[in-house]
């Protein structure tokens, strides 16, 4: 990838706070805020503030976005459509050694629209803005508000520190009546109509489409109008990052956990024209507040997960363990129930693993006899022995340098692949990408590890989502731990999970399958797991240097003769950069950059394929988090929305007027 050129920052017209930082750009921060960052002519020290995950600072100014070049050509499928990811994009830079996380930062949005008429050449477009939240105002104006993760998780910072910390930021919040900690820097959804931008410890904020400009907090509420807010109190209203829309229902799943409030989780499902059927439902079975990021859901079912990634201030203070750690010696424990939860007659039933960490869930579905009974609820997700430490535990150790991560005695230790079923002897900072079926009738988990590459961001073509019969998840594959150095991911990964089922049922048959040390660890065996992954799973590895955001599946045009597409019938979208560009891994703010999306045809996906286009973006899209397609179907809903409501001001507007004369 080469730098564009670009012209020489201009002072913005008009508003003595912004400036234009390079051409079709704007900056929205205070002059004294972006002069501190330009300032910066050397590298961060922290691991995720340095390269590519360094912050970027400007908006494009032109709601339509500006136009970029391709390479290749765009599938006629995107026309009219658009591709949106956010991201951590903090305004508050700690100073070297300060506090930082990489789950830190404001929430920015990157778009690509891919426009023109029909029968014309696609146009892509990319637009970005910050997700302009309560906090991210009132971060302009007094400071910052959230407390760095950092601070809650490393274990190399004084408990009373993070605690006198986290009581300054409450009281500076009470003072503010900050009621929203969310910043909508982790994932987004679209529902009823609207683009909602989420993070778990506030509420959805709503953003149009396609320009993303902010629009307010949105909770699922009667006609979208917030009926007044709960006193302050942190987390008392929010939202997962990973709600679930059932393809066959359009229904919206979600939950959110809460650490002042027993029992600590609470249950919803939303219809698919917004209304609340089930609502904050309290979930039995946790006797802590627990950390919980992703759950799935099946046809039937909904399953949260318990991991011991534990929020209690009080205990681990008297421990001296971070405010929010796992603890290992603890089990995993996994809470199976029906989708359309009656707290007063339905039960959650339990199942329990050896410990583990998981982020992100995948596919899941439900298990049925010949009879049709569901016998067993099976989910996919992205396993590690404990929470990975290369992205919790980097904090100061000296005047030079963070450290964190692995300590060097187990950076030199050798780690077995998974496949064999001794989990102990695997890297426990790894995430691989495994198989859990919760037996209705016994009681018992099984799991069977699905490769033996550390993946994350797993997703599917979502129309297949909760089918038995899905074949395909698609998946970053990640760098192994380097000390001093964040994790990034390397590649993508396509996975045939009815393979490795179809040879678990071999194997099974044969009697071969085992449950390895009594500990629910039903393996394919290294072996026969390796086999398998050179035969049915396909791997595309970048380029040194070149890393890769979490990869979305898009479906391919209907077919003319109205049978159903085949499940990878379409195609991954993504964005790609390159390192390259960078001054001694320094990202200069107000340098001309480029960031490339890249489509790949999915059924032609694998290690020598290369994208069928490319769009060539002359901005820096920092690494991020999740993304999420937009059809043109859901911005002419949410282009609908947006006009009804701008007739219903000029309406009030009107008729104030009225009364007025």
């Amino acid at each position: 990838m080469t730098a564009p050129t670009s012209k020489p920052a201009q002072e913005s017209a008009g508003n003595s706070k912004e400036r234009l930082t390079s051409e079709g750009s704007v900056c929205p921060l205070p002059p004294a805020m972006m002069a501190k960052i330009r300032n910066r002519t050397e590298m961060h020290t922290h691991p995720y503030l340095q390269a590519n995950f360094y912050p970027v600072y400007e908006e494009t100014e032109d709601p339509e976005g500006i136009e970029c070049d391709i390479v290749g050509e765009i599938p006629e499928s995107l026309r009219h459509s658009q591709y949106v990811r956010t991201g951590p994009n903090s305004i508050h830079i700690p100073e070297h050694h300060g506090p930082h996380h990489f789950f830190d930062g404001d929430g920015m949005v990157h778009g690509v629209y891919f426009d023109g008429e029909e029968g014309s050449a696609i146009r892509p477009r990319y637009m970005n803005r910050f997700v302009r939240c309560e906090i991210f105002e009132q971060g302009l104006k007094h400071g910052l508000i959230l407390l760095s993760v950092d601070l809650l998780m490393n274990t190399r910072i004084s408990r009373l520190k993070a605690l006198m910390q986290l009581t300054w930021l409450s009281l500076k919040s009470f003072v503010l009546r900050v009621s929203n900690m969310g910043n909508g820097n982790t994932a987004l959804l679209f529902a009823n109509q609207r683009l909602l931008a989420l993070e778990e410890a506030g509420l959805p904020f709503e953003l149009t489409v396609p320009a993303l400009e902010s629009v307010g907090e949105y909770n699922f509420e009667e006609n979208g109008i917030r009926r007044g807010k709960k006193p302050w109190l942190p987390n008392t209203e929010a939202c997962t990052a990973h709600p679930k829309v059932c393809p066959r229902t359009g229904e919206t799943i979600l939950f959110n956990w809460r650490f002042l409030e027993k029992p600590f989780m609470f249950y919803s499902v939303i219809t698919p024209d917004g209304k609340r059927r089930i609502w904050d439902a309290p979930i039995p079975g946790y006797s802590e507040p627990t950390m919980t990021h992703d759950f799935a859901i099946t046809e039937t079912h909904s399953i949260l997960l318990q991991v011991p990634l534990i929020q209690n201030p009080v205990t681990h203070l008297r421990r001296n363990i971070p405010i929010l750690a796992f603890e290992e010696d603890k089990p995993a424990k996994f809470g199976v129930f029906p989708r359309y939860f009656d707290p007063k007659k339905d039960e959650v039933v339990w199942f329990e693993s050896r410990t583990c960490h998981i982020f992100h869930t995948s596919q899941a579905w439900d298990e049925k006899d010949t009879e049709g009974n569901v016998i067993a609820v099976c989910m996919t997700g992205c396993r590690s022995n404990r929470l990975p430490c290369d992205i919790t535990k980097w904090g100061k150790t000296d005047e030079k340098t963070y450290r964190g991560g692995k300590t060097m005695e187990e950076l030199a230790k050798k780690h077995i692949p998974p496949g064999s079923g001794d989990y102990d002897a695997q890297d426990p900072d790894s995430t691989y990408l495994t198989l859990f079926r919760f037996d209705l009738k016994t009681k018992e988990t099984q799991m069977t590890t699905l490769t033996t590459l550390p993946t994350e961001f797993p997703v599917m073509n979502f129309d297949w989502y909760t089918r038995p019969s899905a074949k395909y998840i698609y998946s970053s594959t990640l760098t192994t731990s380097v000390n001093g150095v964040g994790s990034k991911s390397v590649g993508v990964i396509k996975l045939n999970i009815q393979a490795v089922l179809e040879k678990k049922k071999d194997l099974t048959a044969s009697g071969q399958m085992k449950n390895v040390g009594g500990d629910g660890q039903w393996e394919l065996g290294l072996d026969a797991l390796k086999e398998l992954e050179e035969q049915e799973h396909k791997v595309y590895k970048f380029a040194p240097g070149v890393h890769n955001s979490e990869p979305f599946f898009v479906p391919a045009l209907p077919r003319k003769d109205g049978k159903e597409l085949e499940e990878d019938e379409g195609h991954l979208i993504l964005y790609v950069y390159d390192e390259s560009q960078l001054d001694n891994g320094h990202a200069q703010p107000g340098k001309p950059q480029v960031t490339e999306l890249w489509i790949f045809d999915a059924q032609k996906f694998g290690p020598e394929t290369e994208p069928v286009a490319k769009v060539r973006i002359p901005r820096r899209i920092p690494y991020g988090f999740h993304g999420l397609w937009l059809s043109k179907e859901m911005i002419k809903a949410n282009q609908k929305l947006n006009a009804s409501r701008k007739r219903q001001r000029e309406q009030m507007k009107g008729g104030a007027d009225a009364l007025a004369i």
